[in-house]
């Protein structure tokens, strides 16, 4: 019985680790759409720009297939992250949680990734509705409002949080764990926050 029971733990823990290390590739996947789509929001500055983009990427061929990829590493990544969640919370020992240097709790992390969801969500609806010969006017009409402008910036603000932490997280998941990675990943997530916040608050300072 004692042998079973090690075999049995010994597969739920490969198997969690598959699970960590493909949830890890879905955070790569939509980090790097991330830093996509911050890029492309730069063109923001040559309204000629920044409507040619749209009216490109527009275009069911290529936003389709994008957003399919998107929403399933998305979906894939917060079902396994809960799967996890759940696992360590009945697996963990009160002890290993104060030897930790820098403890979040449980319920702070989990209001915190409820807010991100409700803003991704809140944010791609609006992305939808964004179409025709003027996107660059829609822009400006959005964040006209100080309300839209304060929630967006406040979203950006909480993915970079969430960022900082899992892709450290994802490095070591990956078998990177020296400072230069840790370093490189903190400057990937400022660039990211400061890029995305840039365009909010110009087209607010514009309207």
């Amino acid at each position: 019985r004692d042998r079973s029971n090690c075999n049995e733990s010994g597969k739920l823990m490969a198997l969690l680790q598959v699970k960590k290390r493909l949830m890890a590739m879905a955070g790569l996947v939509l980090t790097a759409y991330l830093i996509f789509h911050m890029l492309t929001n730069l063109s923001f500055f040559s309204p000629e720009q920044y409507q040619a983009f749209y009216d490109f990427y527009n275009q069911p061929l290529i936003r389709w297939p994008l957003w399919l990829l998107v929403a399933a590493s998305l979906v894939f990544h917060v079902i396994v992250a809960v799967q996890i969640r759940l696992h360590n919370s009945k697996a963990r020992v009160q002890a290993y949680q104060h030897r930790q240097h820098h403890f979040i709790p449980a319920w702070l992390v989990s209001i915190v990734i409820t807010l991100i969801l409700l803003f991704i969500v809140w944010h791609m609806a609006q992305m939808w509705s964004f179409g025709g010969a003027d996107i660059y006017t829609q822009t400006l009409t959005l964040f006209s409002s100080v309300w839209q402008l304060l929630i967006y910036l406040g979203g950006v603000l909480l993915i970079g949080l969430h960022l900082q932490h899992s892709l450290t997280n994802v490095l070591q998941t990956l078998g990177k764990t020296s400072k230069q990675f840790y370093w490189i990943s903190t400057a990937i997530v400022v660039l990211l926050v400061v890029g995305f916040a840039i365009v909010p608050i110009l087209a607010y300072w514009k309207a």
